[in-house]
């Protein structure tokens, strides 16, 4: 059986490296080389006692590594599922590759100099690195444009996995364009910008607050205002998560009709959707995840009843169908 068919099956590390490597050898070096600079990393966070931002200096970095092994080893699979436009889904894997290392090595050096990489104009060094990366990353948002794309014109047989893998990646480019919203000058900045001020940062991750205040332990997320980091992460790891939700749709609810496996598959995905939206909204609003107002408790609390109410009519209309079937039949 095909690695790229469902259900997924243990697998042989050495022979699925080998896969992948045929299929984009740029993509499947980056997540080797993300994953080895993670294991070279982690023993940073115990020996080295330094804070920037906030947050542990080696803690970022690490957790940079460990998301962009995954999604490079993720976005391999997605290139073994195409069966048209090859040449193409190369070129924006190879875009995708030369981003993802143009991020994380900039990532590493600015801890090595003990300073910040995303938003830094403290000097001229630190602009450089940053506008970098910032062309890296419109690359890389560029290329999974292309991807998302190609997913829509190839024909997939599983129709779970189809709609998972589509509505993943289309959340993957937007919540790579949520990153957009960081780049920009908070209220303050620019009201220095317009008064002829240095200003040592130009965007936040933060909405209302600072960055580098109180936070989430190992995610750090802001605890005083807004954060944008946490839908940002949930769309770009939507391509992860979706999928491995068609996978045990498909492999544990494979007594239901395919047809009742394509609704809870579309109602989990719109789900996560609204979910993804609900933060962004509340982070927008300069609300801190851990202190969401009556008004943002009642959206969750609406997409929750609203979720578990399509579940149960799909579940219901199934048992309905198949126990019709049933009688006809007898």
């Amino acid at each position: 059986m095909s690695l790229f068919n469902f259900p997924l099956q243990i697998l042989n590390v050495e022979q699925t490296l080998k896969q992948f490597w045929r299929i984009n050898a740029p993509m499947t070096f980056v997540g080797v080389f993300t994953f080895g600079l993670l294991l070279l990393m982690l023993p940073g966070l115990l020996i080295d006692e330094r804070v920037i931002t906030g947050a542990p200096a080696w803690l970022k970095p690490c957790k940079f590594a460990f998301s962009t092994s995954v999604y490079s080893f993720t976005f391999v699979w997605l290139l073994g599922l195409l069966k048209q436009h090859r040449r193409l889904a190369s070129l924006a894997a190879n875009a995708t590759a030369f981003a993802l290392v143009v991020q994380i090595i900039v990532i590493i050096v600015q801890v090595v100099r003990g300073t910040t990489s995303h938003f830094n104009f403290s000097t001229p060094e630190d602009e450089a690195f940053w506008k970098f990366m910032e062309i890296a990353l419109v690359f890389l948002w560029a290329a999974t444009l292309v991807t998302v794309i190609l997913l829509l014109l190839e024909r997939l047989d599983n129709p779970v996995l189809a709609i998972a893998l589509r509505f993943s990646l289309s959340l993957t480019f937007i919540g790579m364009g949520l990153g957009f919203f960081m780049t920009l000058p908070t209220p303050e900045q620019s009201s220095a910008l317009a008064a002829g001020q240095p200003v040592l940062h130009i965007g936040a991750h933060s909405v209302g607050v600072k960055d580098g205040g109180p936070g989430i332990p190992i995610l750090y997320l802001s605890t005083q205002g807004g954060d944008i980091r946490l839908p940002h992460l949930l769309g770009i790891h939507a391509v992860q998560a979706l999928p491995l939700l068609s996978w045990l749709i498909n492999s544990t609810l494979s007594h239901l009709r395919q047809r009742t496996q394509v609704a809870l598959m579309w109602i989990a995905s719109f789900a996560y959707a609204m979910l993804m939206s609900l933060f962004t909204w509340q982070a927008l609003r300069a609300q801190p995840i851990t202190s969401p107002d009556a008004v943002t408790l009642a959206a969750l609390a609406g997409l929750v009843v609203v979720t578990l109410v399509a579940t149960v009519t799909s579940l219901v209309v199934d048992r309905y169908q198949s126990l019709k079937t049933q009688s006809f039949n007898e």
